[in-house]
């Protein structure tokens, strides 16, 4: 394995930190309009396509978000799940191919900056109800306020850690990063690789700058790699590991619903909010169609449907989170750690996930 010398710390910290100027001004851009006529042209289209990476949208959320919007607009919503690593190469080849066929596509940050973005397949999203003021725990469009292509969903907090009940006595559970050091729990600390796309990733962009490299260096030592964003909670409620870290947002839940012996620990240097986001392709084969679900979508309406059936915090703070289980509610006042928008850029992704797999993938 390589070695993450000196020199090539420094070389992507200088890349992850510059800032050009002006980069992340107010948008300038105006809204779609008038809604009416683009509303009315959705209806002779009457379908939409949506792509979904995992975790942006279960399945009862796409029922139920794809039930009301038909009812409010006479659109039949299709749903496409994919990975995000089978949903890349499809729309690069869609759009390579000109066979364009979706129009919405729910996935991360990384996904549009280092794969859509640069290439030309992102349109601004400039749906009125993203522009209100005054109504978010999160703007939508704070990632990219200058382009607007791609838009905050929700929030998914991911509280800390996922303990196993049978293996980790009540009081003896890690309660802070620096606790994930110590010497006993080596090798017993399970996470998805910060390096790919999901929540291990997630986890990196919002967390890095706060704990620290040398920090993160250490605790590289310490942990158990998986690829896919599901295994790690699964393997903490399996009991092959005592300690998930940056476990799914989406699995969590579910299994804690089932009764599985784990339990969510918040670590004293705060949880970490996971942007996911959508995007608008350019050559969406129903315009209007994509138009009017994203306007509606954002929404008080629209962000409680699919809030209340992902289970997940609303941007608006108008949609309440009494569907939420306690630990995975947003409080203000508590410590979160947030990804910097500057490092929404292609260039800072393409430095932050080389740190990551520099850290954690080419460790000794």
């Amino acid at each position: 394995m390589r070695t993450l010398t000196m020199r090539r710390f420094i070389s992507l910290l200088a890349l992850i930190l510059w800032t050009p100027t002006g980069s992340w001004g107010a948008s300038a851009l105006q809204p779609w309009g008038p809604m009416g006529q683009i509303e009315a042209a959705a209806r002779k289209e009457g379908k939409l396509v949506i792509y979904s990476a995992a975790g942006h949208a279960g399945p009862e959320a796409q029922r139920a978000v794809s039930d009301l919007f038909k009812e409010r607009y006479g659109i039949v919503v299709e749903w496409t799940p994919l990975s995000t690593n089978d949903m890349i190469p499809r729309v690069l080849t869609e759009h390579q191919t000109k066979q364009y066929a979706a129009d919405v596509g729910m996935f991360g940050f990384g996904s549009a900056n280092l794969e859509f973005k640069p290439r030309g397949y992102l349109a601004p999203i400039l749906a009125p109800s993203t522009m209100e003021k005054g109504t978010w725990r999160q703007d939508p469009a704070a990632a990219e306020p200058k382009d607007r292509d791609w838009l905050f969903i929700e929030f998914a907090l991911h509280p800390g850690f996922l303990v196993n009940n049978n293996l980790v006595p009540s009081g003896k559970e890690p309660k802070s990063y620096q606790d994930l050091l110590d010497p006993s729990w080596k090798g017993k600390i399970v996470m998805q690789s910060p390096a790919v796309a999901g929540s291990g990733s997630g986890w990196f962009i919002a967390s890095y700058k706060k704990l620290g490299l040398d920090y993160l260096k250490s605790l590289a030592k310490q942990i158990v790699l998986v690829r896919a964003v599901a295994d790690s909670a699964s393997a903490v409620a399996r009991g092959q590991y005592p300690i998930g870290m940056a476990v799914s947002t989406s699995v969590t839940p579910r299994l804690l619903q089932e009764g599985a012996p784990i339990r969510i620990v918040r670590p004293k240097e705060g949880s970490y909010l996971a942007p996911k986001g959508m995007g608008l392709f350019t050559h969406a084969p129903h315009p209007n169609a994509a138009r009017t679900f994203v306007n509606w979508f954002f929404t008080e309406e629209g962000q409680t449907v699919v809030s209340k059936n992902n289970l997940t915090i609303a941007l608006r703070k108008d949609v309440g989170q009494d569907y939420i289980r306690p630990e995975f509610r947003y409080t203000e006042g508590e410590p979160y750690m947030v990804p910097d928008p500057a490092d929404f850029s292609t260039e800072r992704q393409r430095a932050i996930y080389a740190l990551a797999k520099q850290i954690f993938e080419d460790k000794q």
